[in-house]
């Protein structure tokens, strides 16, 4: 896995804190979603048939109110 170093003013970090702990993770981890997000908006990243469903799953439990 590659690291790479962003540098973010107060009000960035402060707000990716907040998200990090709304949505129990590590801000490190929910970095790295929001980048992984942004680049699957894109289409710069490919998303895995496997992947597609577990995130429909998670878009139907929200929705729905189902639970697992």
């Amino acid at each position: 896995m590659a690291r790479i170093v962003v540098y973010l003013q107060d009000p960035e970090m402060a707000a990716l804190h907040q998200l990090a702990q709304q949505e129990y993770r590590p801000p490190k981890a929910q970095a790295a979603l929001i980048i992984r997000n942004e680049l699957k908006r894109l289409g710069l990243v490919s998303i895995s048939p496997t992947e597609r469903e577990a995130e429909e799953d998670v878009v139907s439990e929200v929705t729905l109110g189902r639970k697992g």
